[in-house]
């Protein structure tokens, strides 16, 4: 074969047009993924609710959803997947297509407990979803019935430490948020107590009333009216700043349990894979509409707490929780046939 020319192309002309070819080919393919992206959504958008109707993810999803629905140009739907302590509906979206057209609007019961609590979980909350933004805090509040006669947390250790082991505190469940408050304060604290798990923070706060349990946690919101009517009294918030709703309920760090800091959220997240650019349209949206008058003075009346976040910011409480809550939950040798 002889020698090519110095300096003539490897390949020679056909080759210089079969990689002006894969150059234009290479370009119009990235156009058109441009394009559908700016082009999206191209149908409805599902949030969907790792539980029944009525708890803090499906309120914040059904506040924000009208506003992102006019943002977006499509139908924003919310759906409630209950099942397996959220993991049906977990599952369920890790498994979607990463294409911004489902969406999972959920708190820390799946994405900081469940992996340390349940071994048969079938995701994994950093790498099947992608944060969107945190959107609202609720504080969760020690309550105790007014005959148990104790008027702060000072009180109420000081009976504890009397009569280890007589008393009990009341949780709406093995594992469940207000449980894991109850068992951190138990730890902080040192105190011999036992756990009395319900099916639900309503009977709960039933036999908390009727003195049946020595005192429990539990969300804000539902609390407020034993609080008002004084069939209730809240001795501390578990934030680290006092709740805007009830701003003279001291917090827990404040009433001397050092290190104590309990809530539940609420975020948004999609799918892991799921485009940047669409990601980042996602993120405008639900910050927006959570800053819209009438939502943020709806969450203020429900005792919500409006915190926005970035995607990197949530990725990041993500863990913090994950690994809070695991030490909890080792510490206090819990598991769900607790």
């Amino acid at each position: 074969m002889p020698p090519r020319a110095a300096g003539s192309p490897e390949g020679g002309p056909a080759m210089i047009l079969f990689t002006r070819r894969i150059l234009l080919g290479t370009a119009t393919l990235a156009s058109f993924a441009a394009q559908a992206q700016a082009a999206w959504p191209t149908a409805p958008v599902r949030i969907i609710i790792p539980f029944a109707p009525g708890g803090v993810p499906d309120i914040v999803a059904r506040l924000v959803a009208p506003h992102m629905q006019a943002g977006l140009g499509q139908p924003v739907l919310v759906e409630n997947r209950p099942g397996a302590g959220g993991a049906v509906a977990a599952e369920l979206v890790a498994r979607a297509v990463p294409d911004g057209h489902t969406l999972f609007m959920t708190t820390v019961s799946t994405q900081a407990i469940a992996p340390n609590l349940r071994p048969d979980i079938r995701y994994d909350p950093d790498r099947d979803f992608a944060p969107i933004s945190l959107i609202a805090r609720v504080p969760l509040v020690l309550l105790v019935p007014p005959a148990l006669g104790v008027r702060d947390v000072k009180g109420l250790l000081d009976l504890l430490r009397r009569e280890p082991g007589r008393h009990a505190y009341a949780s709406s469940g093995v594992g469940a948020p207000l449980h894991l408050a109850g068992e951190l304060f138990r730890q902080l604290a040192g105190v011999d107590v036992t756990h009395v798990p319900y099916r639900g923070s309503s009977p709960a706060l039933t036999d908390l009333v009727a003195g049946r349990v020595t005192f429990m946690f539990d969300a804000l919101p539902p609390a407020v009216p034993f609080i008002a009517d004084g069939r209730l009294t809240a001795l501390g918030v578990g934030t680290l700043e006092r709740a805007r709703a009830r701003p003279e309920i001291p917090t827990m760090q404040e009433a001397g349990i050092a290190g104590f800091e309990a809530y539940t959220w609420a975020a948004l997240y999609a799918p892991g894979g799921t485009p940047a650019a669409i990601i980042d349209r996602l993120h405008a949206e639900v910050t927006k509409a959570a800053r819209q008058p009438d939502v943020a003075e709806r969450m203020q009346q429900l005792g919500y707490e409006l915190v926005i976040s970035t995607p990197a910011e949530l990725a990041a409480f993500q863990r913090r929780e994950r690994e809070k809550w695991g030490e909890v939950i080792r510490r206090g040798n819990i598991s769900i046939e607790n």
